[in-house]
């Protein structure tokens, strides 16, 4: 029998960490049936000569809970080689959940994950309770296939009702909870996700339920989960990405009470020594790393970065002669320069943040003559001219009539070298995409894996092809307990990307107007993924959506 598809001449790296090496891989039926010298037919062919072939990615930190309700092809994660996510982090989910309580957490979900609750209420079908029922009803045909953690905090309501939102949980509100949790782990949850993040607020201000939830409530949600012997737990605690010593005591008890991995998110390496002593105690604690910087683009003609602050959102909302001759008066600048320095307004509930100008530098200049001030910092052109911060990039757009591109640096080149270092122990992955989150904002980070392929790996060599490929792939198969995924290897699922590393890269965010009932959004784009197959089928020719939709719901209790 022909084989369904043979990708041919590629230079595979298997996801093992071991050497790559050249060979063809056949599939059929969905499965990888034979890796080698393949001499049989196939209804199709892949040419990968001169590429990579890898396991897709599995990006475990993403927010397609409401995605496949108006994109079920997962964009902008399959863009970039992903083929499974977790998704349900941060203690938000859509299920389960009565009728009653559907309104509140959506306003939620959508104020936290800055996402477009109108929209989303417009496309959302409600035709489930249940977790069980929630997952068949995103189970009609995916880009990438989804593993669903249960969130604490529709756990939180349905145990409790409206007191979810005002107080700590009684013994029995709290068995009540473990019950809901059971369900959720029968119908297939991959574990549960919790947050008591003090960023995490509702539309009013008011404290996500599970922020009012006691060290005794998590852990007994930790015991649950161990009943099982399967499945992850993910936590931001109220010190989020540093926490503090109380913190880091209680992200060990829950993972040494409930047996199981918990994951936290970090933005730097400082946690590596904690996570290390744990793992020596036996506890499974795993930091999920920002592997791609957080560092916008953007010029004065056409930006929301200064949407939030207060005289600058009014400046930047008007036709462009009018805001360039409001950037250049001498009266309204001394309002901008003393607002420059107030913090930026948040959502209620949410302490808003100063505009970071030590770590804004000039990109790119639009006249030749003010080529020498490209790559240069905002703050130290202010004290070589004895200025306001405010003044230099006000002064430098209004030459260049809004022209000038500006960068925010959030990271210098030698904390990628640390971060590397840390996931080179084992005990971090850069995998915090926050992919499906944010459609609202300025910025996306779902090319997350194609970032640290082609800057981590191709530009400063700080981690092998083969190594990367592993954190990205089976390391996280593994820790989830995904017995078919994460390699290339024979009887595995075939969820496969073919590659060009010469070429992968993320592409510059862009708005797209295909977002819930056709808001805008902003996506990423990839370069250099030629090929992205799901269950066997090819998703993504080149970047080009094939129609297929393989991608499912992956449900635990399958043993999977």
């Amino acid at each position: 029998m022909p084989y369904d598809l043979v990708i041919r001449n590629g230079m595979v790296v298997d996801g093992t960490g071991f050497s790559r090496y050249r060979a063809d891989v056949a599939i059929k039926g969905g499965t990888i049936v034979e890796v080698g010298k393949i001499r049989g037919a196939a209804a199709a062919t892949i040419d990968a000569d001169g590429r990579f072939v890898a396991p897709g990615i599995i990006d475990l930190h993403t927010h397609y809970d409401a995605q496949p309700f108006w994109d079920k092809l997962c964009t902008s994660s399959v863009w970039h080689g992903v083929t499974t996510v977790l998704t349900g982090n941060c203690g938000l989910t859509l299920a389960p959940l009565r009728p009653e309580h559907r309104e509140a957490m959506l306003a939620t979900f959508c104020c936290v994950e800055d996402l477009p609750v109108k929209s989303l209420a417009a496309v959302l079908p409600w035709s489930w309770e249940t977790f069980g029922e929630y997952m068949d009803a995103i189970d009609q045909g995916l880009g990438v296939n989804m593993m669903p953690l249960v969130g604490h905090n529709p756990l939180r309501l349905g145990a409790m009702g409206k007191a979810a939102w005002d107080r700590a949980a009684t013994a029995d509100e709290i068995a009540a909870m473990q019950d809901l949790l059971r369900a959720a782990l029968e119908a297939g949850a991959w574990g549960w996700s919790t947050t008591a993040s003090p960023t995490h607020a509702g539309p009013s201000g008011e404290p996500v339920p599970t922020r009012l939830a006691g060290n005794d409530e998590r852990l007994a949600l930790g015991r649950t989960l161990g009943e099982f012997n399967r499945g992850v737990i993910e936590i931001l605690p109220p010190s989020v990405a540093k926490p503090d010593a109380d913190d880091r005591r209680h992200l060990y008890e829950v993972a040494a009470t409930s047996g199981r991995p918990v994951f936290f998110l970090v933005f730097d390496a400082e946690t590596r020594g904690y996570v290390e002593d744990a793992a020596r105690e036996g506890a499974q604690l795993l930091a999920l790393l920002r592997a791609i910087p957080f560092n916008p683009r953007f010029t004065l003609k056409k930006t929301t970065f200064f949407a939030n602050l207060d005289g600058w959102d009014t400046v930047m909302e008007l036709p462009l002669e009018e805001r360039v001759a409001v950037l250049a008066n001498p009266d309204r600048r001394a309002e901008l320069r003393e607002a420059a320095m107030r913090r930026q307004r948040r959502r209620p509930g949410v302490l808003g943040r100063f505009i970071p100008w030590s770590a804004i530098v000039v990109s790119k200049t639009f006249l030749p003559t003010n080529r020498p001030l490209q790559g240069r910092g905002l703050a130290q052109l202010a004290d070589e001219r004895r200025t306001h911060v405010a003044d230099v990039m006000l002064d430098l757009a209004v030459e260049e009539r809004l022209e000038t591109e500006f960068q925010l640096r959030t990271r210098s080149p030698e904390e990628d070298v640390a971060l590397t270092e840390f996931v080179k122990t084992g005990h971090a992955l850069p995998s915090q995409s926050d992919a499906g989150a944010h459609l609202n904002t300025n910025f996306c980070t779902a090319g997350e894996s194609s970032y640290v392929l082609a800057h981590w790996v191709r530009e400063r060599h700080l981690l092998t092809l083969e190594d990367a490929v592993r954190r990205l792939t089976f390391q996280p198969a593994r820790i989830m307990g995904l017995r078919d995924r994460g390699l290339v290897r024979e009887g595995l699922a075939a969820d496969l990307m073919v590659f060009d590393l010469s070429r992968i890269g993320v592409k510059e965010d862009e708005v797209s107007h295909d977002g819930p009932a056709g808001v805008p959004r902003r996506v990423q784009g990839a370069d250099g993924v030629e090929y992205v197959i799901v269950g066997g089928q090819v998703v993504l020719d080149h970047g080009r959506h094939t129609g297929a939709l393989p991608g499912r719901v992956l449900r635990a209790a399958e043993r999977r």
